[in-house]
């Protein structure tokens, strides 16, 4: 976007946003970035630049603490070791390990959210560089970035011995100290250094009282360092190793250095990606301090829609003070591509025109802009400005000479993708004229097919509004009963001045009022009586309107109270419903288990008399009482469900019968009323008649069945089966034989012990076993009885 006026930054106020963001920034580079910020036009550039901003937003906003990183200025340390034969001082070297520690956070933090924030993944993806590299600078460095003695084995040795040398030369110094502190010599307590050598200080008067070297000399002259005769071996060997330390630093500082310089161009890979990182975070800060967000945008449309847009400036102003601040509400198309914003001074059209400049230059500058969903904004390829006085930088725009050469320059270098604000158009001047020189120019610039505003009282520019295509009336509303503006922009008609309304406010003698309404003409008095009737016809409907959409508002929120009331509802429903079927296909289940238990215990028992006597007991004691009929279970009347008649049974003597939900058969032997006694093996159960089915007398078993001899099945067989902790090749085999074995026992439901784990082993053993001919169901355990951590198998 090229900008038309040099001050377009200070005019709308973006140079407070930019210092704003650049406070978010640490490193000089990002710095650099928003100094030299320009607008740009290019879609192909800006879209994914706002993108990427708004992903980062909602990072910010919405998702775990992004690592707090201060980027460090990275560049001139590359632009060093470019050059053969540099090295990085250990500071420098310092800013290089923690500048790689970061790009290793910033790459872990985006690892796994490459489908939330998929541009912002993309881009840290390319920061990669040798990874023992970073380790490597870790292992050298402390938390506080001095070299640590582990550095190398020949700097460890060298410590090892200073720290020896310095105690043998303190303990001589501190001797020769306190001699000169019991002969009045000396009133200093502490040994101290001068010339990089340990010395103790003296009284001038008494410096030959010790034998030594005169090392430095107090200002004042009252006090002399002495470098004691016996500490000069000790001082020098000291020194020595002081300066083998210094060079053993810079030889792993130079070998550091070299290993870097290698990886340089990956790292200047990663300067750019974490330079990125800081803007994109900077402006994503911003976003979240003005409640910002990414709006349409449509690159080649003519149209500005802007959905309760807020001025930024104003934003953060009232974060300082209490200040309400009113959204705007503007469209500008090829229809109405032109705003002529009229009303009472003070009334906000200013305000309003420099908030539609400022997000129109922030949006092209990459900031997300304070409006609603909804909003729509083109790609502008210049921008115009004229704004008068109270908003010049420099004194000489204020001129009405140089209002006619920015006016100029708009209508020669406008096209129709251009944006133009002209604030107070045609001032400055002799009203005639100046009203009569400014129609003539907007009538150039409707013929241009540029989007503008312009903010004006010249009546004939109203009226020139009224009548021509590409221009639409807008006005600033006015409390008309407070005398007091609201600052709410109405599009579609002309706003009045309210002089006389103001002027009888602030006492003005109505003799002067009245001779002024006299000398308006009667032309002028008719058309301001037109408007205030227009005005009050619009607040009468915009109060209606609201109204209206209050009562919009509460019956939205009843029909979705509604709807919620009805989903519980219908979810309680179910789930009571669940619940009791649940509760009895617990029953049922746990009395065949029951008969499947006594049934077994007869056969194991081989029928023995004494054994049959006592499973009946059991049995009987598991069971409701023969004489009276079993209580129903209680279930809420909501979930009763009606089920087709059933028809009677043709009960006789010797007809065989089925337990329903059961494998277990037998013969009627006995029938009591509403009870019939059925024999099932060994077994005499007594059941009621609506828990039975009549099937046909048993053939002949078949051979693929385990004979049953005496009683006993020739082979155990188990209502369970545990393959919990086993590999999927090792519980397979053994849930076939498992399922065989109860296949020819005539078992009718068996269980599955696999656990719960993440799945696999059930789903292997699920998917192995379901299309099975002697398959009839699987199911998931009751929840009580262990869930999904058994499989229930119902055969054949």
């Amino acid at each position: 976007m090229k900008l038309y006026h040099p001050h377009t930054f200070d005019k709308l106020g973006l140079d407070v946003l930019i210092r704003r963001v650049k406070g978010f920034v640490h490193s000089e580079e990002a710095l650099d970035f928003f100094d030299q910020l320009q607008p740009g036009d290019q879609a192909r550039a800006l879209l994914p630049e706002l993108q990427s901003t708004e992903e980062f937003r909602q990072l910010i906003q919405f998702d775990s603490p992004f690592p707090n990183e201060r980027f460090p200025t990275l560049s001139p340390l590359i632009a060093k070791l470019r050059i053969e034969g540099n090295w990085l001082s250990r500071e420098e070297l310092w800013i290089m390990s923690g500048f790689l520690a970061t790009v290793q956070r910033v790459r872990d933090y985006f690892r796994t959210k490459a489908v939330l924030y998929p541009r912002l993944s993309e881009l840290v993806k390319e920061a990669q560089f040798a990874p023992e590299l970073a380790a490597e600078l870790k292992r050298i460095f402390d938390d506080r970035g001095q070299i640590l003695d582990d550095a190398s084995p020949e700097l460890k040795k060298i410590r090892h011995d200073l720290v020896k040398a310095g105690g043998e030369l303190r303990n001589v110094l501190y001797k020769v100290l306190r001699k000169a502190q019991d002969n009045n010599w000396s009133l200093e307590k502490e040994i101290t250094v001068r010339n990089d050598r340990l010395v103790i200080p003296v009284k001038a008067e008494a410096k030959n009282q010790i034998a030594g070297f005169v090392q430095d000399i107090s200002q004042t002259g009252g006090t002399v360092y002495i470098e004691p005769a016996e500490a000069l071996a000790l001082n020098n060997a000291l020194r020595e190793l002081q300066i083998r330390e210094h060079n053993e630093i810079i030889r792993i500082l130079q070998v550091l250095s070299r290993r870097i310089a290698k990886d340089l161009p990956a790292i200047e890979v990663c300067r750019r990606i974490m330079l990125r990182v800081e803007i994109l975070r900077a402006k994503a800060r911003l976003a979240v301090e003005l409640d910002a967000i990414l709006p349409e945008i449509r690159p080649e449309d003519k149209w500005l829609e802007i959905r309760q847009g807020r001025s930024p400036l104003l934003i953060l102003k009232a974060k300082q003070e209490p200040l309400s601040i009113i959204p705007l509400d503007l469209t500008l198309k090829q229809k109405n591509r032109i705003l002529l914003v009229s009303g009472p001074n003070a009334g906000g059209k200013s305000v309003a025109l420099k908030t539609v400049g400022l997000l129109s230059l922030m949006l092209q500058c990459g900031f997300l802009v304070p409006v609603a969903e909804g909003s729509v904004f083109p790609l502008f390829d210049s921008l115009f400005l004229d704004i008068g006085d109270e908003q010049s930088i420099d004194s000489d725009l204020s001129t009405y000479t140089s209002r006619l050469f920015q006016w100029r320059q708009m209508g020669d270098k406008m096209g129709d993708k251009s944006l133009f604000l002209v604030d107070e158009f045609g001032s400055g001047t002799d009203p005639k004229q100046g009203g009569a020189i400014a129609e003539a120019f907007l009538e150039r610039f409707v013929r241009v097919g540029a989007l503008g505003i312009i903010t004006t009282h010249y009546g004939n520019l109203k009226d020139m509004a009224e009548i021509t295509p590409g221009l639409l009336n807008g006005a600033m509303q006015f409390d008309m009963e407070e005398l007091k503006p609201t600052y709410r922009l109405i599009e579609g008609m002309p706003g009045r001045s309210f002089a006389f309304e103001m002027a009888k406010r602030v006492g003005v003698h109505s003799s002067i009022l009245s001779k002024a309404q006299k000398k308006m003409g009667t032309d002028d008095l008719d058309t301001e009586k037109l408007l205030r009737e227009l005005e009050r016809k619009q607040a009468a409907l915009a109060k209606l309107v609201r109204e209206n959409e209050l009562r919009e508002q509460r019956l939205k929120e009843l029909v979705e109270k509604n709807e919620r009331l009805e989903a519980e509802l219908s979810q309680n429903k179910k789930q009571i419903i669940r619940e009791a079927k649940e509760k009895a296909r617990s029953i049922i289940d746990q009395a065949n288990k029951d008969i499947e238990r006594t049934i077994r215990e007869i056969r194991e028992k081989q029928a023995d008399k004494e054994a049959t006597r006592k499973a009946r007991e059991k049995l009987r004691a598991s069971r409701p009482d023969p004489g009276q009929e079993p209580e129903p279970t209680k279930v809420p009347a909501v979930v009763q469900e009606a089920e087709p008649a059933r028809q009677p049974l043709k009960l006789e003597l010797g007809t065989w019968a089925r337990l329903q939900d059961s494998e277990t058969r037998g013969e009627i032997v006995e029938i009591q009323g509403s009870r019939v006694v059925i024999a099932a093996d060994a077994l005499r159960l007594t059941v009621p008649v609506a828990t039975i089915e009549l099937i046909e007398a048993p053939k002949e078993r078949k051979s693929n069945r385990i004979r049953v001899v005496g009683g006993r099945i020739n082979r155990e067989v188990k209502l369970d089966l545990d393959v919990m902790g086993q590999r999927v090749e090792e519980a397979i085999p053994a849930v076939d034989r498992f399922i065989d074995d109860a296949r020819i026992a005539g078992l009718f439901q068996v269980r599955i012990l696999h656990g719960k784990g993440t799945g696999a082993l059930r789903d292997a053993i699920r998917s192995h076993i379901r299309d099975h001919h002697s398959i009839k169901e699987l199911a998931d355990a009751p929840v009580e009885m262990g869930g999904a951590g058994w499989t229930v198998v119902t055969l054949q």
